[in-house]
């Protein structure tokens, strides 16, 4: 077992990667010069480890400042970072250390040489260095906040979150007295005042996308409320966007407040939406299951909550993320029953390595194998992609050279099987054909 094991694992490190997801910066430039590796790694993922683990949110403030000598914020944080070291997430950043940085493991004997190691290497040219030539990553997907449009070409193609129309979020750049509908009124010399007017802004900031190169929708209302989303008839959601208008505009605009839409108006403009794409046969990455961070409604994220969208939207290719953990045996099923339901495997090798195995198995054994993608870092730093790729790639050889072992395919059949799921599937789930070859 062990030989095949790693006979499949020799071949799959040798497979390009499209990375089904990212949360990085658009273009290298556009990084903070000033981070260190504590308040880099700490920006996400382990720091919600280390306060599951006890940690403060105010232990953790101090941790990431980049002010105070990094020994002694170490010693804040090593109590803590013991008991989180061999979850995925932990994993991911000691084999990332080790492979860039030659040091076995982030521990208060290497956290100082690490950090000077850490400044020497993030010079321009250090994602190109982890995602092109560590990692084989052909082309990584996008979401990001740092630009609407721009990206790295060479390294990325972006999606657009549609969050905005549906539950309007504050600008992540604010201007002086702007809000999203006054942005939306500025930037297309529009006027917002009835339904059909936001759905009209709606269309136009989505062609504007799409002519500059935005491949995709991006779905994260799992955050913010279920996922489950009914039909509501135009003059209901009419009448209640008209209510909604109107309160924000005569008190909650005077107060500084962002526009708060009824679930009538938030579940018809989802229907609209999904319409609009359906005609131009677009993808919608949805995130399902886990929310990052502590706390939270992971309920709302059941990605069975979708049941009616795929029905009612074939032609939308519904990309389920992060295997929708814990709700992984529905996600299995979804990708079992309906054609338009693709399963994404990104966060989920650092959520639960364990975990990934036992879906990617059942997936094997339930779904078409055309229709998983089988890694996604989604990070906001370069370098723990390399940590994630490495246990995703163990674990597909695990549950690979399972499969062989049970006699359900040869090795042959399972190499095969992995360059469907790390790029085959992914360039044509998400038509990067053309993008890649350009």
């Amino acid at each position: 077992m062990n030989d095949l094991y790693q006979e499949i694992f020799k071949e799959i490190k040798k497979i390009p990667v499209i990375d089904t997801h990212e949360h990085l910066p658009s273009k290298e430039e556009n990084l903070n010069q000033g981070r260190d590796i504590l308040n880099e790694y700490l920006s996400h993922y382990m720091s919600s480890d280390l306060i599951s683990a006890g940690l403060s949110n105010d232990s953790l403030n101090k941790i990431k400042d980049s002010s105070i000598p990094i020994l002694k914020r170490w010693e804040i944080v090593d109590p803590y970072w013991k008991f989180c070291r061999y979850t995925g997430y932990g994993r991911a950043l000691d084999i990332s250390v080790n492979k860039i940085y030659n040091v076995d493991s982030i521990n208060r004997n290497t956290i100082e040489i690490l950090n000077e190691k850490f400044k020497e290497k993030n010079r321009p040219g250090h994602f190109k260095y982890v995602l092109k030539d560590l990692c084989k990553i052909k082309l990584s997907i996008l979401d990001t906040w740092d630009s609407r449009f721009d990206c790295d070409q060479d390294l990325f193609r972006r999606v657009w979150q549609i969050l905005n129309y549906i539950i309007p979020m504050p600008l992540e750049i604010p201007e002086e007295g702007l809000d999203i509908v006054s942005w939306l009124e500025n930037e297309y010399d529009i006027s917002i005042n009835s339904l059909d007017d936001w759905m009209h802004a709606f269309n136009i900031e989505l062609v504007d996308n799409l002519n500059h190169g935005i491949i995709g929708i991006k779905n994260i209302l799992g955050y913010f409320r279920p996922l489950q989303f009914n039909k509501v008839d135009y003059n209901t959601a009419k009448n209640k966007f008209a209510s909604d208008l109107r309160k924000w505009k005569e008190i909650d605009r005077k107060e500084g407040k962002n526009i708060r839409f009824s679930k009538d108006v938030q579940d018809f403009m989802m229907h609209y939406i999904l319409k609009v794409i359906n005609k131009k046969k677009l993808f919608m990455q949805v995130h399902t299951g886990l929310l990052e961070g502590n706390g939270d409604i992971i309920t709302n994220s059941n990605p069975a909550l979708m049941c009616n969208l795929f029905n009612d939207y074939p032609d939308v290719k519904f990309d389920i993320f992060h295997i929708g953990y814990p709700y992984y045996a529905e996600t299995s099923a979804l990708g079992k029953m309906f054609p338009n339901a693709f399963i994404d495997m990104c966060w989920a090798h650092i959520i639960s390595p364990a975990a990934s195995v036992q879906a990617l198995s059942d997936f094997i054994d339930a779904v078409p194998f055309n229709k998983i993608s089988a890694f996604g870092g989604d990070y906001l730093f370069v370098d723990a992609i390399y940590g994630h790729l490495h246990i995703a790639r163990r674990n597909v050889s695990k549950v690979l050279s399972q499969k062989v072992k049970e006699n359900v395919f040869t090795v042959e059949k399972a190499i095969e099987i992995a360059w469907h799921l790390f790029y085959y599937n992914p360039v044509k789930i998400f038509d990067l054909e053309e993008k890649i070859n350009n």
